[in-house]
């Protein structure tokens, strides 16, 4: 900016003081004071757009440096939880929605958090605040693995899962990993089986006229195809692979819950459980929530929070108001 405000009244001063030679000639313009009323307005005009202009690019550096200043706040915040922790502590881990790869739950992300809970200084213990529907049998068993490993090494640091609407299938799959499993009377456990669900729809292509081109290099290449029949060959060695999963399924079930289990032909049949009801048959330990949990295990210890970490700008986004961040964002946007 290599003007000022002085500088403006400076310019319209003197074009009023040094009119135009056509001004002074009264053939030319006759009026002579309509013509400096307008000349007057029109450098006030000029001036109010340089002062809009340099006030616009003063909330700019205004906006940018307010924003700058909360990121570097809450940069600087990271982690910060950690630094001091005296006494002792509790890890919470959150284990929400559906368990897959690019999902609510994968594998890689809750494996991590296991290790850094594990790191924490005076841990007293683990508890995982469960609520899953199930997903991929792999991420599941992942997981599984990753705290049986754990409490392989920590022998002394209990794992406890409390279970929120539901631990089904492969949320069980994880639960079944924990030295304690505990839920609502309400809650839903078990569904202790593998499904594979589609259709077959070839009739209905025929009667529409349609004709479906598939080309496959492999005779089963395309087995689950909803619009070509399965094959008498296909059925049973999918089947296998159905049952196969299932079986893994059970026997981390049966290594996680031991002697606790009571076998019967519903356990390992599909079926869901409420909470109640798993207590009598050993899938779950106990009916208690979250706080009545910590309050009952750990009443003197720190709980710590771990959970997945968002990019950093999302979630400062999150944490500053999706509007406030869409305004700094559009402030500090040099057009």
């Amino acid at each position: 900016m290599s003007w000022t405000e002085e500088e403006d009244k400076q310019a319209a001063q003197t074009a009023q003081q040094n009119p135009l030679d056509m001004e002074s000639s009264q053939d030319i313009n006759p009026n002579q004071e309509i013509w400096s009323l307008l000349k007057e307005t029109l450098a006030e005009n000029v001036a109010e757009k340089r002062r809009a202009r340099r006030w616009k690019i003063f909330f700019r550096f205004v906006s940018l440096g307010i924003f700058v200043g909360i990121l570097v706040t809450w940069f600087s915040r990271i982690n910060m939880d950690d630094i001091g922790i005296q006494g002792n502590t509790v890890a919470i881990i959150p284990m929400q929605g559906v368990i897959g790869a690019e999902s609510d739950i994968e594998s890689t992300e809750m494996v991590s958090l296991l290790d850094q809970a594990f790191r924490t200084p005076q841990l007293q213990g683990v508890v995982i605040e469960l609520n899953s529907p199930g997903g991929s049998p792999v991420h599941s068993g992942i997981i599984y693995d990753a705290i049986r490993n754990k409490q392989a090494v920590y022998p002394d640091i209990p794992v406890i899962v409390v279970v929120g609407d539901m631990a089904a299938s492969g949320g069980y799959y994880i639960a079944s990993a924990a030295d304690e499993i505990y839920a609502n009377q309400a809650s839903l456990v078990g569904s202790i089986g593998v499904i594979s669900a589609g259709f077959e729809a070839s009739e209905f292509l025929e009667k529409i006229g349609v004709e479906r081109r598939v080309f496959t290099a492999g005779r089963n290449k395309a087995f689950l195809d909803p619009f070509t029949p399965m094959t008498d060959e296909a059925k049973p060695k999918w089947q296998s692979v159905l049952n196969e999963t299932h079986q893994q399924f059970i026997n981390a079930v049966k290594a996680g819950r031991g002697d606790k289990l009571q076998i019967t032909d519903d356990v390992f049949s599909g079926m869901v459980f409420t909470g109640s009801q798993a207590e009598k048959i050993g899938l779950i330990d106990g009916l208690a929530s979250i706080n009545q949990l910590l309050d009952m295990r750990f009443p003197e210890a720190k709980p710590i929070l771990f959970e997945p970490k968002e990019e950093p700008l999302k979630e400062l986004a999150k944490e500053l108001g999706v509007e406030f961040a869409l305004q700094a964002f559009k402030q500090v946007n040099i057009q």
